[in-house]
């Protein structure tokens, strides 16, 4: 009887976190006077940051705390970019330090945790990780934001247009200080229009506000009264915990106010 070789079954492939230690990685938002975004973008360049994004907003501060900030301006560029937690205290210090070097540059920043992407190559685009097998099983240094301390929480608030200082006003109501406002358009489901008889306009404004987390309830609770889903305003409100934030800061407005 002849006898056939045995085929093997293909070992099933593990999911690439399966094999390897990751690197944390998060979302970086700096918020900037006008003219200042090049600038952003070329430290963050420098840091090996892999993808940023630079769009065209407005502060809400109120003028006395422009005045108390030195800042006479409140068009703003906002810049996105997605990087390696490790290459954070080096962008933090130098960014501090460019926050500082005069009234023009002063700006703020936010960074937020990702818990997931969408493929292995992305992931290795952003934490700058080449196809070497010798990496394989070596465990990532652990990277401390804040000294551990979440302090503050990234409000977004996205109402219909022409709505987003009634957001700001009930926010300030409730303890904030200030915020961005992004222009952008929304689609709706038309099923959901149907089914709870509400039409969502296309044209939308999204308010990004840092506050601190004890006030977060009280903030998004006065937006939801002011500006809801069931308001003219139809806006839906979230919070994002920071992991750390850098430049004009709540703590810093008050010691000056």
């Amino acid at each position: 009887m002849k006898k056939y070789p045995l085929i093997k079954k293909p070992v099933p492939r593990q999911p690439y976190e399966k094999t390897h230690d990751l690197d944390r990685i998060g979302l970086f938002i700096s918020v900037v006077p006008e003219g200042q975004a090049a600038a952003i973008t070329e430290l963050l360049t420098k840091e090996n940051t892999a993808f940023t994004f630079v769009t065209h907003g407005r502060g809400t501060a109120s003028k006395d705390i422009y005045a108390v900030l030195g800042l006479g301006e409140n068009h703003k560029q906002i810049v996105f970019s997605i990087i390696p937690i490790r290459n954070y205290p080096e962008i933090k210090l130098k960014l501090t330090r460019r926050f500082l070097v005069s009234e023009y540059t002063k700006g703020i920043s936010v960074l937020i945790d990702i818990d997931s992407l969408t493929s292995v190559l992305s992931y290795r685009m952003i934490t700058d990780r080449r196809i070497d097998e010798t990496k394989k099983g070596k465990k990532a240094m652990p990277t401390e934001t804040n000294d551990g301390k979440d302090e503050y929480e990234v409000i977004m608030a996205i109402v219909n247009d022409g709505y987003s200082d009634l957001v700001m006003d009930a926010a300030k109501k409730a303890g904030a200080k200030g915020g961005t406002i992004l222009s952008a358009r929304g689609t709706g489901n038309k099923d959901m229009e149907k089914f709870f008889g509400i039409v969502i306009t296309a044209e939308k404004e999204i308010v990004m506000i840092i506050v601190p987390r004890e006030i977060k309830d009280d903030v998004l609770a006065a937006i939801s009264k002011e500006c809801g889903i069931t308001t003219k305003g139809q806006g839906i409100a979230f919070s994002l915990k920071a992991s750390d934030v850098t430049g004009i800061v709540e703590n810093e407005m008050r010691e000056n106010s």
